[in-house]
């Protein structure tokens, strides 16, 4: 019985994945791939980045808070895109300053996080060359988790 349980365990953890995208090469398989997965989310998305201005992102995101996902935003400046959703139910919108944010992290119903080199902007994304990973490894994501948690106390809501 012990076989089997290491077994099993051994092929839970070689069917979690990790997948690398170069940018700007590979921007239109990231973007699908990050589309769809957040189309799937059902409770919750947790985005951590400096500044955001992707309008393809904005319409996908749309259709899930329309859904009744929860999006919860963190940012270092609250313009553009993070003003715009605002306007939604189910949206948390909160400035961290402490230290200068240079990454994004994604977080998706807790299953799934991609972590991008830069903010999250098309023209970024377009015009300088950087890596993103996504994954749905449980130590990435549990490490991820621990570290939004903290960034998120340090952080102040938009309004407040």
């Amino acid at each position: 019985m012990i076989k089997l349980i290491a077994l099993l365990f051994i092929i839970s953890t070689a069917d979690a994945d990790i997948f690398p995208f170069l940018l700007p090469d590979e921007k239109s398989q990231f973007n699908y791939h990050l589309q769809s997965h957040l189309k799937k989310a059902n409770k919750e998305i947790v985005i951590l980045t400096s500044s955001m201005n992707f309008p393809s992102l904005r319409k996908t995101l749309t259709g899930t808070l329309s859904h009744g996902v929860h999006l919860t935003l963190i940012v270092r400046e609250p313009l553009g895109d993070p003003l715009y959703f605002t306007a939604y139910r189910g949206v948390d919108l909160y400035t961290y300053r402490p230290r200068n944010l240079s990454d994004t992290l994604i977080l998706i119903d807790n299953i799934y996080v991609c972590h991008l080199s830069g903010p999250l902007n098309e023209k970024h994304l377009s015009d300088d060359t950087s890596s993103v990973w996504c994954s749905d490894e449980a130590s990435h994501l549990l490490r991820t988790k621990k570290h939004l948690d903290t960034l998120l106390q340090r952080s102040r809501g938009y309004l407040q």
